[in-house]
């Protein structure tokens, strides 16, 4: 169990203009080992408000990868090859003079930074505890309809229990810049919780919830989200599927990601 949590769903996050944060287990990979992943999904009436587009989304190759140096810090990124918008609706917007006219629109995704320390362990404490913080880069540009050219700071609170399976729970704050006001920013509570079932001693499901709440503005909303899905591990092997269901008022997609990751010893430990 201890082993399968080590690996435990370092889903992709959907960070796009409209898509919350997924739950992250506070457990970090052991000293000297990495992962990657790459992932695929579709997303039926995705909706960019700030650009006043909406359709079905394709994100292409979402990946992923961390690395333990200390098995106490982690450093992480992810981020999107290519997002790929076929429009089926737009509205008058922000941006909407500025947008892209092309049907379909594609742009890379952001990419966001990730360190992650482990405070607690729960072998020697009630649970497991980290604190987790990141960086997101505006690589997607307005302009495409698909980002909102802002840099995005993220910190968070990770919690984890053993208790009938495996409990996670995220909360912490998001400072979100702007994108329609100069020196401006919104700042909202992250929160997500996690719930993770060994069916096997390879396959997993689990169910989530997450969303963010806070200070709303032109192109930044209230988000919250479900998902469930299942995890299947070969050795250092795993493939993982989740459907996905937005229900914020601002957000109304749904969809599926399918992806596939590798863990790996990159360097000895000491």
């Amino acid at each position: 169990m201890k082993r399968l949590s080590l690996l435990l769903f370092l889903s992709f996050p959907v960070l796009a203009q409209q898509q919350s944060l997924d739950v992250v287990s506070p457990v970090i990979l052991s000293s000297g080992k990495a992962y990657a992943s790459m992932s695929f999904a579709r997303f039926h009436k995705a909706t960019f408000p700030l650009s006043g587009l909406e359709g079905e989304l394709t994100k292409i190759g979402t990946i992923n990868f961390m690395f333990s140096y200390s098995g106490m810090v982690e450093l992480a990124f992810d981020g999107t090859i290519l997002n790929l918008l076929s429009i089926s609706k737009r509205y008058p917007a922000f941006n909407s003079a500025i947008t892209s006219t092309n049907n379909p629109v594609g742009d890379v995704g952001d990419l966001t930074l990730w360190t992650k320390i482990y405070l607690l362990n729960e072998n020697r404490s009630l649970l497991s505890l980290s604190l987790r913080t990141g960086v997101q880069l505006p690589n997607a540009s307005n302009e495409s309809g698909l980002g909102i050219d802002e840099m995005n700071f993220y910190s968070s609170l990770l919690f984890e229990k053993h208790f009938a399976g495996i409990w996670i729970f995220n909360i912490g704050f998001a400072i979100l810049g702007s994108p329609t006001e100069f020196s401006a920013q919104h700042d909202m509570l992250t929160y997500g919780l996690k719930y993770v079932f060994p069916i096997t001693s390879s396959t997993m499901v689990f169910l989530q919830a997450a969303g963010r709440k806070g200070h709303e503005g032109t192109g930044i909303y209230n988000l919250a989200h479900g998902k469930a899905g299942v995890e299947i591990h070969f050795n250092n092997i795993k493939f993982f599927g989740s459907g996905v269901l937005n229900f914020a008022p601002s957000d109304n997609s749904y969809g599926v990601e399918l992806g596939v990751g590798y863990s790996f010893q990159l360097i000895s430990p000491e």
